[in-house]
């Protein structure tokens, strides 16, 4: 596949496990012409779905690249009924770099999609993820986590649209994914995420937020790990293993409710925990100003009841930095636009792997 700026270098069409690359040409101050060669694996079997797996999307997501890698590695493509596209690094440069965002053009790729073509390398990465790997999906998964700023409770994470069958196969994979929570947030909040180019591909998908604050918790891969697996076999891409069975305990479905926002510059001292309920009213940390050593410290206190759902770990904050997410439980039937599309708290957190700030 070549399309404009970028060429897919691997056999998408071949039985068994191919390595290759896409490769992506570029221009910046450092390089007059050069390639991004983003790692891509197929492991193909015989006939079922095909699945588009993506890790790195986030350069300083660290779970989802090992979770990925290790698939790669370690699933036998004669066990596969169907076909994984898996891209571990999607965006290189980023993974490079341990960044959020591109050092290359400065682009977040999960707000760059449906992409171009013929602009940065960011765009056309997403480009070619929703026009050329989408297009072929069935599935989809998008492995995140809260990076070197925040922490997730790790879940599952569900863009919500109008189309009824779509939603039921994503809560269907979300309660086969079977960790102990569920994001879901509807879908007008945001439209530049891959979540968002799947549906427009109809492709199923389901991403995920597993722990982050810039480290790998061990625990949680292994539960990832087992999640990963059981969400194939739901597909019926593998049969199912039984040393990675669920726990039992169902899913906990949560969709937005707030945000704690620091009102001043200084050193943030938390006081909620990460899946901690709080009440309106309640104090969830405090602000100490850098500067003025006689001020009282701020007061951040919850506007809404709600679920810390992602918690800042980067103690230094802004005026306008969010040191935590509230969600509300909401039944499994139920995961819709509350609060509206409009609201500011959904359109940052309607997003796949948006965290706050």
């Amino acid at each position: 596949m070549a399309t404009g700026h970028a060429r897919l270098e691997v056999d998408l069409d071949a039985r068994g496990r191919q390595f290759g690359v896409l490769a992506v040409d570029y221009s910046d101050d450092a390089n007059a012409f050069a390639t991004i060669p983003v790692p891509v694996a197929v492991l193909a079997g015989g006939p079922g779905p095909t699945v588009l797996l993506a890790a790195g999307t986030h350069g300083d997501e660290w779970e989802g690249q090992l979770l990925v890698r290790r698939l790669i590695r370690t699933l036998e493509p004669a066990r596969l009924r169907g076909r994984i596209i898996a891209l571990p690094a999607l965006n290189l440069p980023a993974v490079r770099a341990a960044r959020r965002t591109s050092p290359v053009d400065g682009a977040n790729l999960n707000r760059a999609f449906p992409g171009d073509p013929d602009a940065g390398p960011t765009a056309i990465i997403a480009h070619v993820v929703e026009h050329h790997l989408l297009a072929l999906a069935d599935y989809a998964i998008d492995l995140h986590s809260g990076g070197s700023e925040t922490r997730y409770l790790p879940c599952a994470f569900l863009r919500i649209d109008d189309d009824a069958r779509r939603t039921e196969a994503k809560l269907a994979a979300a309660e086969a994914f079977g960790l102990p929570d569920t994001m879901v947030v509807p879908a007008g909040g945001e439209s530049r995420t891959m979540s968002a180019a799947a549906d427009r591909q109809n492709a199923v998908m389901l991403a995920a937020e597993l722990a982050g604050a810039g480290t790998v918790d061990g625990s949680v891969l292994a539960d990832a790990d087992a999640a990963l697996h059981r969400l194939l076999a739901h597909w019926g891409l593998i049969d199912p293993l039984p040393e990675r069975a669920a726990t039992g305990r169902p899913t906990r479905f949560l969709r937005p409710a707030g945000l704690v926002t620091s009102p001043v510059e200084g050193i943030l001292e938390p006081v909620a925990r990460l899946g901690d309920r709080v009440g309106v009213g309640q104090l969830t940390g405090l602000v100490h100003r850098i500067d003025e050593l006689g001020a009282p410290p701020a007061e951040l206190r919850a506007r809404q009841d709600g679920v810390v759902a992602i918690a800042r770990v980067r103690p230094r904050v802004r005026a306008g930095s969010h040191a935590y997410a509230l969600f509300s439980p909401v039944d499994r039937g139920q995961p819709g636009p509350a609060p509206a599309a409009t609201d500011p708290v959904t359109a940052q957190l309607a997003t796949t792997g948006g965290q706050p700030g």
